[in-house]
């Protein structure tokens, strides 16, 4: 698990609980469905019994100094952990806001950009389908490298569209829920 920036809390946002599949023992959820233990706009009402896997999966929000607005119910993006240890960076696009023509993310796309790490975007489908991904670093490098943020907002819009309407896979996951012995109310 990353190190957490001391001090900062999911505080209503539940982005995560609704994006990410989960298939274990005790909790099985599909893609793109809030949890059944998510209060929306609260939590988790499970949070001391909560499984492992949801104990230790944190947004980059949470692991890198980004700013308050990049929390992902108030940007509509999740910048997503997994592959950062190995130079990947796929924020997940869970809705298009004005969030994606802000010059601090041209900023910070860019300098993971110059900084060699790979940055990918991805679009949810709907319930129960798995997002679809594609790495954008070498498409959007020209707009970068010119400091272009409206052809960067023009080449990410385009990307967008183009992955929207990529065919979105089934997930396959079985909604189940026993934690702590016991289904949600």
């Amino acid at each position: 698990m990353l190190p957490l920036v001391p001090g900062r809390t999911c505080g209503g946002c539940v982005e995560c609980c609704r994006a990410i599949p989960l298939s274990l023992p005790e909790l099985s959820k599909p893609t793109g469905t809030l949890c059944a233990y998510c209060v929306d706009g609260a939590g988790c009402s499970v949070h001391e019994i909560r499984p492992q896997a949801c104990r230790v999966w944190f947004c980059l929000w949470r692991v890198v100094e980004l700013p308050d607005d990049w929390r992902p119910d108030l940007s509509g993006v999740i910048v997503r952990p997994d592959g950062i240890e190995d130079g990947r960076i796929t924020l997940h696009v869970e809705r298009v806001t004005d969030f994606l023509a802000r010059a601090d993310l041209f900023a910070t796309v860019g300098q993971w950009i110059a900084e060699d790490i790979e940055v990918a975007f991805s679009l949810p489908g709907p319930a129960g389908h798995l997002p679809v991904r594609a790495v954008a670093t070498d498409w959007l490098r020209p707009a970068i490298e010119t400091g272009d943020a409206a052809a960067f907002l023009e080449r990410l819009m385009a990307l967008l569209d183009s992955l929207s309407r990529h065919p979105f896979e089934p997930d396959g996951i079985e909604t189940r829920y026993a934690v702590g012995g016991s289904a949600p109310v």
